[in-house]
């Protein structure tokens, strides 16, 4: 076992009988990648600081349930967390401002811009469900693996994640295809 796993390993096991000390050690070893972060997607290092903060306390919440179990480094867990919550801030921000522009997405894997038009993908994505949406946005446009996934979403386990992926990307696409046609998306 690495010296890292054992860290991790000793934080969480700090953190279930309840060292609030850890909170602070875990925060100084993630702000500055969470700043990172943060701040080349249009945020601010106050944005960073309380994301951060944020995450802290789902861990502290979590860790604390006699069922939970980290599948995951908590540094990992805790981006997670972070990049989650931004993402649902940006989108906010963008519906409040009406803008088109979201940034720290990348394109997911099943689109070709080239072919289809993603404004539309965008906006029923928006329209559907917090957890469809989260899923959906976590896998595609963030690439996160399905424990990762089922971790910030508190599913059962990577299966439980994959499962409902399936399902809310046949939603989305059922809802899709009931209002265009194959040409809507063409070139």
């Amino acid at each position: 076992m690495s010296s890292q796993n054992e860290t991790t390993i000793s934080s969480l096991d700090r953190l279930k009988q309840g060292d609030r000390e850890v909170l602070i050690e875990l925060y100084r070893e993630n702000e500055r990648m969470v700043r990172k972060y943060i701040t080349e997607n249009n945020g601010t290092s106050d944005d960073a600081e309380d994301l951060l903060q944020d995450a802290l306390v789902v861990l502290w919440q979590n860790a604390r349930k006699p069922e939970f179990e980290l599948q995951a480094k908590i540094s990992t867990y805790l981006f997670a967390i972070v990049r989650n919550q931004w993402l649902k801030n940006l989108e906010k921000r963008k519906r409040e401002n009406g803008s088109l522009e979201t940034a720290g997405e990348g394109k997911p894997d099943f689109i070709d811009e080239s072919r289809m038009d993603l404004k539309i993908v965008r906006d029923y994505l928006n329209n559907m469900g917090e957890l469809c949406r989260k899923i959906l946005l976590m896998y595609y446009f963030d690439g996160y693996d399905m424990q990762t996934i089922a971790d910030a979403n508190q599913l059962a386990n990577a299966n439980t994640a994959k499962s409902k992926k399936y399902q809310c990307l046949k939603d989305l696409s059922s809802q899709i295809k009931s209002k265009f046609n194959l040409n809507d998306f063409l070139s």
